[in-house]
Parts: structure tokens; sequence; C-alpha cells
């Protein structure tokens, strides 16, 4: 792993009331990481950094310069020491990327489907961006599960999913719904991945706490998609 950097925050928000969106500033850093992958950050000048999946493309880098980040928050309500002081202007070290949650090298044109559970839509959402900027041609699927309505992180790109990756996009509220919903109410099930794993099986991608992983996993094997055809990653939840 390369020695840590030192980035400007350029922008934090409060997408839901559960995340925070963190973009730094590579300005002219050079830096060079894979969709999928993570980096540890924390305040500069501590000694604690935490490791968080990279919530931007390649492409986009590229394209802006910025490194984006999709942070959950705490039961009270911040981010924890290494970044509760953290606000657009502060210094942030950062050391990374590390891990191995890639797309395949070549990217073939088959079916994609990414399985996010909470802020494990980040890498997915870099894969599925990185996809579509290498001119990947086959559908890319979502499945994004989420506690509440107002939990959905990047609601604008979910909402648009389908002109942007040519594939459906499906959020499942496992908590109450409001009247009159188009959210599907329930956790992603083994008849909710049937409905994708059939024909030419997709690739999937998984990522989200420990036990939903497994459990989808195992839904896929019995739905006949091959161990190969399976990446995943996980998170642990706050306590």
């Amino acid at each position: 792993m390369p020695d840590a950097l030192t980035l400007p925050v350029r922008e934090i928000s409060a997408p839901t009331p559960t995340t925070r969106r963190l973009v730094l500033d590579l300005g002219d850093v050079p830096f060079v990481y894979q969709a999928g992958q993570a980096a540890a950050l924390g305040l500069h000048g501590q000694r604690e950094r935490r490791p968080y999946s990279i919530a931007s493309a390649p492409a986009d880098t590229l394209a802006d310069g910025g490194i984006e980040f999709l942070l959950r928050v705490n039961p009270g309500g911040g981010l924890g020491r290494h970044l509760d002081a953290a606000e657009a202007g502060s210094r942030l070290d950062f050391e990374g990327p590390f891990g191995a949650f890639l797309l395949p090298d070549p990217l073939p044109d088959v079916p994609l489907l990414f399985i996010a559970g909470g802020t494990g839509l980040a890498p997915l959402r870099s894969l599925a961006r990185e996809a579509r900027a290498q001119g990947h041609r086959g559908p890319r699927h979502l499945l994004y599960s989420v506690k509440d309505e107002d939990d959905v992180a990047y609601a604008a790109e979910v909402a648009g999913w389908r002109d942007d990756h040519l594939g459906e996009a499906v959020v499942t509220i496992t908590r109450q719904v409001s009247p009159g919903t188009t959210l599907r109410r329930g956790r992603i099930d083994r008849a909710l991945l049937g409905r994708f794993a059939v024909g030419g099986l997709p690739l999937c991608f998984l990522c989200g706490p420990p036990t939903m992983v497994d459990d989808l996993t195992h839904h896929l094997s019995q739905l006949g998609v091959p161990a190969d055809h399976v990446r995943t990653e996980q998170w642990t939840p706050t306590a």
C-alpha cells in the first residue's frame, strides 16, 4: 500500500439521515484506482483511519479530479472521532487503494446484477459507472435494500437507472413504507433474485451486511448461478 496522501475535502453533504457524501479533491496529485476498491480515511495528523469503499468510478475521477465516498453515520449521528470534524476545506489523510472487489478484465457484455444493502451501494455504483464508461453493452441491474424510504442514497441516479444502465433498479424497504409508494416492501429474497438469474446467467456483485451477503449468495447458488459468477464484499453494521 502506498504512503498516505493528504487531500482537501471538496464537499460533504447529507443525502439521507443515515449517510454522508464525502468528496475529496485530488488536484494535481496523481492517483490511480480500480472501480470497487477502497481507501482508509482519517483527519490529517491523526493516527486513526478507517476503510471505506470508493463510490466514484475511475472515469469520474479522471473527468473532475474528485474521489467520492458514501459514509454511514453511527447511532449518535456522527462519523466517529476520525472524521467528525471533517468539513469543506478540511484536510484528510487518505491511504489506498486496496481491495479485489473488481470488474473482470476483459469485461464481457453479459448482464451484470448489483445487489446492495445500505451503504454497500458505494462500490456497486463505482462498478456500474465504470462498466458504462468502458462501453459495456449488456444490461446492468440493481437490487438495493434499505431500512426506510428516506435511506435511499443517490435517489436521482437510482430513479434514472434504466436510462443510464439499460437495466432495472428495484429498491426494497425492510421497514414500514408510506401509502401509495412505488417502492417494494421486504427484503431481497430468492423470488426477486429469480427474476434476474435466468437465461444468460448474470455476473453478480453483492455488498452489504455479512448475513445478507451470505444468505443471498446461497440463494443465487440454489438458482443455478455458478460460484465464479458471484463476487462479494461485506461491511459490519455499527453497534
